[in-house]
């Protein structure tokens, strides 16, 4: 039985003194993700631009988000968290784009269908950026059938650990987004345990 208690006194025994390093990654890889939005008002009366942006977004964030699950696995682990391993998802680009599609596009197959099946496939293969983090050498379909694997079981787990952020979400919105320098490490850190637990 997985216990949100536990996983989220891990996740803060993990941050101490670690506080500053992990907010320095939510703040870089949050900042990066926005440049293509900030071109797109810029430049809003073209089309190209329109085409081009989700592009360079996907290019952008896709490797970012593995960067940021190996820092916060490293930061579980013990095992040398570093600034650097954000860039880490960029050691293996193709992959990270091409497993953001693909997962993308089922997650989106299923919401056109039903909601509900939309849901439950979007949290199916939620594990998919910390597994390609951990094991590189794996192809994206091994990656999206070892996230189905380990979640078997554990998509109410999930669903309940991410709907006890509620709270903190509600007053990221009224402090403006400040309190997610709090927040965001946090639930990030809290998530990884939760990955590093299913898949034992």
């Amino acid at each position: 039985m997985i216990l949100r208690s536990e996983l989220k006194q891990n996740a803060k025994n993990q941050l101490k003194n670690n506080w500053g390093l992990a907010i320095g990654i939510i703040i870089v890889c949050t900042l990066i993700s926005c440049i293509p939005n900030l071109l797109v008002e810029i430049n809003d009366e073209s089309l190209a631009i329109a085409i081009i942006i989700p592009i360079i977004t996907l290019v952008i964030t896709a490797p970012l988000t593995i960067g940021q699950c190996k820092f916060f696995i490293n930061l579980a682990n013990r095992s040398n968290p570093k600034f650097s391993d954000l860039w880490y998802g960029f050691n293996n680009i193709l992959k990270a784009i091409g497993v953001t599609l693909l997962v993308g596009i089922i997650v989106s197959i299923g919401t056109i269908l039903l909601i509900i099946p939309g849901i439950i496939l979007s949290f199916m293969y939620s594990q998919v950026y910390y597994i390609m983090a951990e094991n590189p050498e794996m192809s994206i379909i091994d990656c999206l059938k070892e996230s189905s694997r380990i979640m078997k079981g554990h998509k109410m787990d999930l669903f309940v650990l991410e709907l006890s952020f509620l709270g903190w979400v509600i007053l990221m919105g009224i402090t403006f987004g400040i309190a997610g320098l709090y927040v965001l490490p946090y639930y990030s850190a809290t998530l990884t345990n939760f990955y590093l637990e299913i898949k034992n």
